[in-house]
């Protein structure tokens, strides 16, 4: 079977917060907006490194802020917004915005979590993640590969 590039459930375009209180964020948008916890991977220091929710039928990801991360907290003037966008090929799609003008800020490269991603800094400022899905794997399965690469660093 296949893997399809665009994970099931999700749009080709998903909004990526940036969150310095990240775990008091996903209680509030349960709370406000009815949101549904779909993945949650936190730190070894207890900050949320990722997590996905679900409000009707669009998903949106956030995470807390760290030195590794391209989204920092807006208090702080940084850009708190990116963009993921799921693509079927990563490596052509990165290489065409490239051409068109963006920034690099990591090339794609294979990720414990089952995509291929790169991160992009558009000429206008705000951060793209783009990604194919290369694995569909459980949130078990992502959350014993992080626990094996936080090992290792």
């Amino acid at each position: 079977m296949s893997v399809k590039p665009i994970p099931e459930g999700y749009h080709r375009i998903t909004p990526y917060l940036g969150i310095n209180e990240a775990a008091e964020a996903i209680e509030f948008y349960k709370t406000a907006f009815g949101a549904q916890q779909i993945m949650r991977l936190d730190m070894p220091d207890g900050r949320v490194g990722h997590a996905e929710l679900r409000i009707g039928d669009s998903a949106f990801m956030l995470g807390s802020p760290c030195e590794e991360s391209a989204l920092h907290s807006p208090n702080n003037g940084h850009t708190s917004v990116g963009l993921h966008l799921y693509v079927e090929d990563v490596d052509a799609q990165y290489q065409k915005a490239i051409d068109a003008g963006a920034k690099i800020i990591s090339r794609p490269s294979d990720q414990f979590y089952g995509d291929r991603s790169g991160t992009l800094r558009d000429p206008f400022g705000h951060v793209w993640f783009v990604a194919t899905q290369k694995e569909s794997l459980s949130e078990d399965q992502i959350k014993q590969r992080a626990k094996a690469l936080f090992q290792q660093s």
